[in-house]
């Protein structure tokens, strides 16, 4: 008993971050979008679209950075097997998007200046911090969920599509999995479960896996 309500203890607190990350993202657009708003307001509609043109450029730049993080924190959890190349190239690859992703960042502080001047641009630039910093949160937060999706409170049968609804398999639903087969077999070999129970536990957990991959 004390072990299921640890394990569910493990699945709720996995819920709570994949929220709290959730929440960070409505945050970074929120400020994304207050920021073309005010663009649009104060310059019109040629500044605000070359800001939203920028912002998704960093933002597809992101999200390849964040599969190159995933790999490397699947090649940290392999580290007996890593391939020191592999991990080297990663790392590399990842200072480089991250280094692009700023450079957009650089060219938002230069319309600023441009269009406003100083005030303008520190102004832009502190926000622009405050989103850096929300998005190292989400970095942290995928490393303590093993990359599962964002959580933004959605449940089956919601009237809005979301994460929880859809469940898609990726890497992350494979890596969560393997993490409690393996938490399972520890708890056997240590005898706070029988072998029974544990084979059980994990010929459900396999089932219940295939039946949630998409067709």
């Amino acid at each position: 008993m004390a072990q299921a309500s640890d394990m569910t203890a493990q699945g709720a607190a996995s819920r709570l971050l994949r929220l709290w990350k959730g929440t960070l993202l409505v945050g970074v657009a929120a400020a994304y979008l207050l920021l073309a708003a005010l663009l649009y307001l104060h310059h019109g509609w040629r500044a605000a679209l070359l800001a939203v043109f920028l912002l998704a450029v960093a933002q597809f730049l992101r999200y390849i950075g964040t599969d190159v993080d995933r790999i490397g924190w699947n090649l940290e959890q392999g580290e007996r097997d890593a391939d020191p190349n592999a991990a080297r190239y990663q790392r590399r690859l990842l200072g480089l998007l991250a280094a692009l992703a700023q450079l957009v960042n650089l060219a938002l502080v230069a319309q600023a200046m441009w269009l406003g001047g100083a005030d303008r641009a520190l102004a832009t630039l502190g926000a622009l911090a405050l989103v850096e910093a929300l998005l190292w949160q989400v970095r942290k937060a995928n490393r303590r969920v093993a990359f599962e999706q964002a959580s933004y409170g959605f449940r089956e049968g919601a009237p809005f599509p979301g994460p929880d609804a859809t469940k898609p398999w990726d890497d992350a639903k494979r890596a969560a999995l393997a993490r409690k087969l393996e938490r399972l077999r520890q708890l056997a070999e240590e005898g706070e479960i029988s072998q029974r129970a544990y084979r059980r536990a994990r010929d459900k957990h396999k089932v219940r896996s295939v039946m949630e991959q998409p067709d």
